[in-house]
């Protein structure tokens, strides 16, 4: 009987979730930053406990990389004290690139969220407003060339 209600409810959160309002787009972005960032620590503290307890690797870690020959070529024996390291130090290599690109997103969500979130939600294709405010007075080159540059800054 609960299954089926935390089923059904798993299920409605995930839609609500999946729509596009800009309080579950941060919060989504925030919570695969945070759970990427604390898998990588806890996977590195792994690690170095192997290293200092090599017995105690899993067997079901050794079962996956057997199924991948190539790695396995690259690591040491499981029985090697230095396994544990070299192996959570693979890992964070490759996952490293996405934790980068998780904080720059949430750099640029934090200050221009809701301009990314306009730019994203518009029609493809349909023209964005530019508006760009004329000077009092007739400017110089130096100050045309400005106003362009920041025309199309906002473009952007």
């Amino acid at each position: 009987m609960y299954e089926h209600i935390l089923a059904w409810g798993g299920a409605a959160l995930l839609l609500l979730l999946c729509l596009p309002f800009s309080a579950t787009r941060k919060l989504i972005l925030e919570l695969c930053t945070w759970t990427l960032r604390l898998a990588l620590v806890a996977l590195l503290a792994g690690g170095a406990f192997l290293w200092f307890r090599p017995e105690m690797l899993p067997a079901e870690c050794v079962d996956v990389l057997d199924s991948f020959p190539r790695v396995r070529d690259i690591l040491p024996s499981p029985a090697d004290q230095t396994f544990g390291l070299r192996a959570a130090g693979l890992i964070t290599v490759v996952l490293l690139p996405l934790l980068a690109v998780f904080d720059v997103t949430i750099r640029l969500a934090g200050r221009r969220y809701r301009r990314i979130r306009l730019l994203t939600d518009a029609a493809p294709g349909a023209p964005t407003e530019l508006v760009v405010q004329a000077p009092a007075h007739r400017p110089d080159r130096r100050e045309a060339a400005d106003v362009l540059a920041q025309a199309g800054a906002r473009r952007l």
